[in-house]
């Protein structure tokens, strides 16, 4: 030992300075050791992280469009945070002088970097770089290989320009590797959430959500919304009766495609699926929450009644945000008022929901984060007004999830308050309508009654075939 140090390592050190000592390779260390260097680089990822934080997380595809990047971006500030402090009071508590600062063995090296500081032991360089390159691999599994080497290059310049020795650098890179992953486990539920900003964003941008192409006897059509913009839906041609889905604001329409396909073979009933703004299909990109995605569901509407559908045998089903629409739709159809309208997850006040999903101050919040104009119209946005204008021949069912934590059943039961011969369906065990349980045993169930529902008068006009 020497003062109480392994011998190795100087050893070590001696042989990293040395012996591998080339003009080129110290250009390059001088290059990587030199943390202002990596500023442009650190800022240029950050900045793409950010404006990729426009857009969710994908519920599935490649793990980078699984991750929330503002989550990545507080991970990465949480490593430097935690382990730059953490290495350095270890410094002070070991005062170990770096050994292009030791008399005694600066004059055995080669030193080529006059380094700030005096304390070497661990190496704040090897902790800062590790806890950044843990993390990205954990999250990004596929920059695991160019993010531990880059770790590694920053630890082997400190040996080879004589700054740290190799135990410096282990130490370190211990201390980073256990930050690193530590921040990983606690990020690891929010970094694939979308959080309030990606919520908000909805509003502002078109997302990414899960997509999947319908196959077999589904038809690509496309119409116009109520008010001129082109959009894209599919049909699923069956029986006179049609199933028009309209989906909420976390899916798309393509989201329903087991739950229509499942109608079709129990009871034969045709299906429209219907693409609101800020779906993939549909030119606007941003929703608005459920407020002008009436044009939508109304130019829907319309385009069934040309392809030979009656309104009295369209069905209006529509999940979250799509059930709130499809109220206020229902209510201005005038000649094209659906014979009955599902609400599954409907919220009556958009502001109170979300107080039930995030608590009070996270929905201030939230209110905040959102575009003032979409604040404003979703603050006034009152679905049960318009239900209850429905008249009593329209069959007006709410469906609610009895763990439902966004939309619980007594909102169901405000709509009863307000809306004359409502039938109230709560499903047992079930939350709020979402991709994993589209196509339930209990909606089905519930889909049964509805089917037995008696629609009222009107003239069926064909079979709906495109």
């Amino acid at each position: 030992m020497l003062n109480g140090w392994p011998r190795w390592d100087l050893g070590l050190l001696e042989a990293v300075n040395l012996g591998l000592s080339h003009p080129l390779l110290t250009r390059a260390m001088l290059l990587i050791t030199d943390k202002h260097n990596w500023f442009p680089f650190i800022a240029a990822g950050v900045l793409l992280l950010l404006l990729a934080g426009r857009r969710l997380p994908r519920y599935h595809g490649n793990v980078f469009q699984r991750r929330n990047p503002r989550m990545v971006v507080l991970g990465l500030l949480f490593c430097v945070a935690l382990s730059d402090p953490a290495a350095y009071q270890l410094k002070k508590i070991v005062n170990r002088t770096r050994p292009c600062r030791d008399d005694a063995v600066s004059v055995l090296l080669d030193c080529r970097l006059e380094a700030a500081g005096r304390l070497s032991f661990p190496s704040n360089h090897a902790a800062n770089s590790a806890s950044i390159a843990v993390f990205l691999a954990l999250v990004y599994p596929p920059l695991a290989l160019p993010a531990l080497l880059l770790a590694f290059l920053v630890g082997f310049s400190r040996v080879y320009l004589a700054v740290h020795y190799p135990l410096d650098v282990l130490v370190g890179w211990g201390i980073g590797g256990a930050v690193g992953t530590l921040v990983f486990l606690f990020l690891r539920k929010p970094l694939g959430s979308m959080g309030l900003v990606g919520f908000a964003n909805r509003f502002r941008y078109r997302q990414s959500v899960r997509e999947e192409q319908p196959a077999g006897p589904w038809t690509r059509l496309e119409w116009n919304s109520l008010d001129g913009f082109p959009v894209r839906g599919w049909h699923l041609p069956g029986s006179e009766r049609l199933l028009i889905f309209v989906h909420g604001l976390g899916g798309n329409m393509t989201s329903r495609v087991p739950l229509a396909e499942e109608l079709h073979r129990r009871y034969g009933w045709s299906s429209l699926l219907v693409p609101l703004r800020g779906d993939s299909a549909h030119p606007v990109p941003a929703t608005s929450g459920g407020v002008l995605e009436v044009h939508d569901i109304l130019g829907a509407l319309a385009f069934a009644v040309r392809m030979g559908y009656s309104p009295q045998n369209c069905i209006l089903y529509g999940v979250s945000m799509g059930g709130s629409a499809a109220l206020k739709a229902a209510a201005l159809a005038g000649d094209l008022m659906p014979g009955v309208v599902v609400a599954h997850g409907a919220y009556t006040s958009f502001f109170r929901s979300a107080v039930n999903r995030l608590g009070r101050f996270r929905a201030y919040l939230l209110r905040f984060l959102l575009p003032p104009r979409a604040a404003a119209n979703l603050g006034t946005f009152d679905p049960g007004l318009y239900a209850g204008f429905l008249p009593s021949t329209v069959g007006i069912v709410y469906i609610s999830g009895e763990k439902d934590a966004t939309c619980p059943p007594s909102m169901g039961e405000e709509f009863m308050s307000r809306v004359s011969g409502l039938r109230v369906r709560v499903l047992k065990n079930e939350v709020h309508p979402g991709f994993s349980n589209a196509c339930s045993l209990e909606l089905l169930d519930a889909f049964r009654d509805i089917q037995d529902l008696r629609l009222h008068q009107g003239a069926n006009a064909g079979n709906g075939a495109s």
